[in-house]
């Protein structure tokens, strides 16, 4: 029995029982590529599953730090630092343009001899920096014990993702526009395999934070957006981008890291693309057998090595006024094990309908965190730029 079960008056049919000729569907409209996906590289599964991800890298013996107190008199011969585990004794280190020389440790205080090496004891302020030379040993003198520095360890938390479906057998069969030649549960699987998942992954990726599970809550795990995965980050307080503001972040983390663990891509919104490029628009030269204008560029070519220019469509709305500075070779995307990667499947169900599954559980894997830089909280007021207003 159905609706139309009893004769209609009059002889006519319904409206709805026909199927309307749309020949001209397009399959979508709105954008679901994931640029960081694509330019992120991939690693198996460990093998021994862990539900956190970790990696490690070696650190050297720190070379420079901070006094924590001032130095008011020329004759103060002890003095506090920041970390006195920075020191040996026999050390010479530099306060400004005064070299002391240390003779004993306590802690973060320092026993130390004035004006060594010929310079003039002198008064210095709260937070001056200190440049450790190195230890000058007296002839026959034991030796001190050396400072020693550990490595540090950072990581991720895997995350569970589920996309789900579900469709009676009629909706299944029966066409429809989108589906004209009906099977939309598989339909649907391809729907949420290549635009839903990439999009919330890519998402995650530049937004997400990790987070520990519990019995109730799921673990997460964490992108671009985690403090410790990028050490320099600069915060421009509203004002407008600049060529030197990149300049310095780029110098910053050269001298962290040198030339062979650069990055060497950008990732921004089209808007900050638009902003570089129009840094370096007044160097194009054309004449009049030119037939094309050209105001995007595509790489900068800078003292700390050549920088592709990526724009990212989604940081438009939900990272407009920040870049990154990355190798996107050094994130991997890693599954938690053998088997752990995207798969699909299907439920057994007790009623005549079908329910599937797409679902992955993995992290990404995030080291070498001194060789990138983050430029964020600029102005995206196109009128500020003299270039694009």
């Amino acid at each position: 029995m159905n609706q139309y079960s009893t004769a209609v008056a009059g002889g006519t049919t319904p409206s709805d029982l026909f199927i309307r000729d749309v020949p001209d569907w397009t399959d979508k409209l709105q954008r679901t590529d994931v640029p960081l996906q694509k330019m992120f590289g991939s690693e198996g599964p460990p093998s021994m599953p862990m539900l956190k991800a970790e990696w490690g890298w070696g650190s050297p013996d720190p070379y420079s730090t901070t006094i924590t107190e001032a130095i008011v008199g020329a004759g103060d011969t002890t003095i506090t630092v920041a970390d006195g585990s920075y020191f040996q004794v026999g050390d010479r280190f530099l306060i400004d343009s005064e070299e002391l020389r240390c003779t004993g440790i306590s802690g973060n205080d320092l026993t130390v001899t004035r004006g060594y090496a010929g310079t003039t004891a002198a008064a210095h302020s709260d937070n001056a920096a200190v440049y450790i030379m190195g230890p000058a040993v007296v002839e026959s003198a034991d030796d001190a014990d050396s400072p020693f520095t550990q490595g540090e360890v950072d990581f991720n938390y895997h995350q569970i993702m589920s996309f789900t479906w579900s469709l009676s057998a009629r909706a299944d069969k029966v066409p429809t526009y989108e589906h004209r030649n009906a099977n939309r549960f598989n339909a649907e699987l391809k729907k949420k395999m290549e635009y839903t998942a990439p999009v919330r992954l890519e998402l995650t990726y530049l937004l997400g934070q990790r987070a520990l599970g519990t019995a109730s809550s799921p673990s997460a795990m964490g992108g671009l957006r985690q403090s410790s995965y990028i050490t320099t980050r600069n915060n421009l307080s509203s004002a407008i981008l600049t060529e030197t503001d990149l300049m310095d972040g780029l110098q910053t983390v050269h001298d962290r890291v040198g030339p062979s663990l650069m990055p060497d891509t950008v990732v921004c919104s089209p808007l900050t693309k638009r902003i570089i490029s129009s840094w370096y628009n007044d160097t194009r030269r054309s004449d009049m057998s030119d037939d094309k204008a050209k105001v995007n560029w595509t790489s900068v070519e800078t003292d700390f090595g050549t920088i592709k220019l990526v724009s990212h469509y989604l940081m438009s709305t939900v990272a407009n006024d920040k870049l990154y500075v990355i190798n996107p070779k050094d994130f991997k995307k890693r599954p938690l094990a053998t088997g752990f990667g995207w798969n699909t499947g299907e439920y057994a169900t007790q009623g005549w309908h079908r329910r599937g599954y797409l679902r992955y559980d993995g992290t990404l894997l995030a080291p070498y965190c001194d060789a990138r830089l983050e430029i964020y909280g600029y102005s995206t007021t196109k009128a500020d730029y003299s270039g694009l207003s």
